[in-house]
């Protein structure tokens, strides 16, 4: 690997980038809140939240319309990097293929984390079966709780760039789960610095009575963004090798 980079450097150029299309940045992330709320409120008033049937429908169907908002985000930031002037239409309009390919890299992601969730549960449980699990503040709840976020946080910094491969080399559901992995191999601490500052932004933006988050969101996807070109440019032939690595 070449060129050397560091996450002061990461976040002076999301910062900057930030700066420089901040109104598409907040006028998307409204949109989409909007958007969803508005589904959401739909969808309870026509299914309800009693039955599990209607929770799990509600869920795909809010999974589907945040893939697609997902989706066009990327390419619409993508698109602004890569190339001058403003987005037209047609860059808002999220592929369907890539959207669907990133709802099938969610069910892998969540399937493998329910498990290994059940896995970690079922051992602590069946050491400690007198443990009041109705009450979530328990302090002998905790060691399951940490035992639990250190295989989420790993996958999640691990998996953090498949939207990345999707949109930017369309890349399917396990090729962009393998390359994201290959291109995460030994910068986890680095990526780990990067989510602790993403989180603080966040929670930030939740204080300022959530209108904080209308910014904090959009930015936090482009410092993720960022980061993926700068790794994918680390590599000496850039994509081609990390596809080939990412095939072996």
């Amino acid at each position: 690997m070449n060129k050397p980079f560091s996450v002061n450097e990461i976040m002076s150029e999301a910062w900057n980038f930030a700066k420089k299309n901040i109104w598409i940045l907040l006028g998307f992330t409204a949109v989409q809140f909007v958007v969803i709320l508005m589904v959401t409120t739909f969808l309870t008033g026509i299914f309800g939240g009693e039955s599990t049937t209607s929770v799990l429908l509600q869920n795909i169907i809010l999974s589907l319309f945040d893939a697609f908002f997902t989706v066009a985000f990327y390419q619409v930031i993508f698109k602004l990097i890569d190339e001058e002037g403003e987005p037209e239409f047609p860059d808002f309009v999220p592929n369907l293929m890539k959207a669907l390919n990133f709802l099938l890299v969610k069910l892998i992601i969540g399937i493998i984390l329910v498990f290994l969730i059940g896995i970690i549960t079922s051992i602590y449980f069946r050491n400690s079966p007198d443990i009041d699990t109705t009450d979530v503040f328990s302090p002998k709840l905790l060691p399951v709780f940490l035992l639990i976020a250190v295989p989420v946080t790993y996958f999640t910094i691990r998996l953090c760039f498949v939207v990345c491969f999707i949109v930017d080399q369309e890349s399917g559901a396990s090729e962009s789960i393998s390359q994201s992995w290959t291109i995460t191999k030994g910068h986890f601490w680095m990526m780990f610095v990067l989510f602790l500052i993403i989180l603080a932004l966040n929670i930030l933006g939740a204080m300022a009575l959530f209108v904080g988050l209308l910014f904090t969101v959009p930015f936090s996807t482009l410092i993720i963004i960022i980061t993926y070109r700068q790794l994918v440019n680390s590599y000496a032939e850039e994509e081609d090798i990390l596809i080939e690595k990412s095939e072996n």
